[in-house]
């Protein structure tokens, strides 16, 4: 795969899609990653400068750097690997030389960079994807922010790209901006990454608001209602602490026991 030729920069741009055919070409032969490399050329470069692709997501960029050093180290290609938008770590790079047969090329880079490049690139693609659904939950969460207070607006600093996963919004009380719709208060709120949590910043709240955000924030909340009497069923008749059951044998008196002995 190689972009349009530009006439003004053919010349390197030929050799750059020459280069990268042979080397996609030498990556295929040794079934490298199970095979299907292919290369792009920058048609906005003056210098040596292309790309090898792979469909699982790896892609390799060789650039001609240094063009000014003499000797050797003005002849090499630098290849970096290339990792998706967020990656948190370093990126592997290695250098071949220019004249270096595909072949010579194809093995440093499979020696050098691909072990680390494939395992790393495993973990940035992860945190691409929970990059993707924290932002998704951002932007739910704006939505429903936005639902609840209309006065909610991003910063001014907020593209239209990027202002609908914002993390950080702002509105006014009524008397401090007309241009949105009134606000009992004005405020801050910032998102948590994941839109889990939020960190609010409020002013010029009206002190009955103030103390019903305050209950909602008690965990145990005291119980409200009227007091009724509760009606009480009737008491028992006590027992008599003297039971006779009819049939059971008693045991003498005192007295009994001194006239039996008369």
């Amino acid at each position: 795969m190689v972009s349009d030729i530009d006439p003004k920069h053919s010349e390197v741009q030929v050799r750059a899609d020459w280069l990268g055919r042979a080397l996609s070409a030498a990556l295929n032969s040794r079934a490298t990653e199970g095979g299907g490399w292919v290369h792009h050329v920058d048609t906005e470069m003056r210098i040596l400068d292309f790309c090898l692709v792979h469909p699982r997501g790896l892609v390799l960029s060789l650039r001609h750097n240094n063009t000014h050093l003499k000797g050797d180290a003005g002849r090499r290609l630098t290849v970096a690997c290339v990792y998706p938008p967020g990656y948190s770590g370093t990126a592997e790079t290695t250098t071949v030389g220019i004249g270096a047969s595909a072949s010579n090329m194809a093995s440093r880079i499979v020696t050098h960079l691909l072990p680390d490049y494939v395992e790393n690139l495993e973990f940035a693609l992860a945190e691409q994807r929970t990059a993707r659904r924290h932002r998704r939950a951002r932007q739910l969460m704006n939505r429903e922010m936005e639902q609840a207070l209309p006065a909610l607006h991003p910063a001014g600093w907020e593209t239209e790209h990027t202002e609908a996963f914002r993390n950080r919004s702002f509105w006014y009380a009524t008397s401090l901006d007309s241009a949105y719709p009134p606000a009992l208060a004005g405020g801050e709120i910032r998102l948590s990454t994941d839109a889990s949590t939020a960190e609010i910043t409020l002013n010029h709240v009206p002190a009955p608001i103030a103390l019903q955000m305050l209950r909602l924030l008690n965990p145990d909340p005291a119980v409200e209602g009227t007091v009724m009497p509760r009606g009480l069923p009737p008491k028992r008749r006590a027992l008599s602490t003297v039971r006779i059951i009819p049939g059971e044998v008693l045991p003498p008196s005192p007295t009994c026991s001194a006239a039996a002995g008369h």
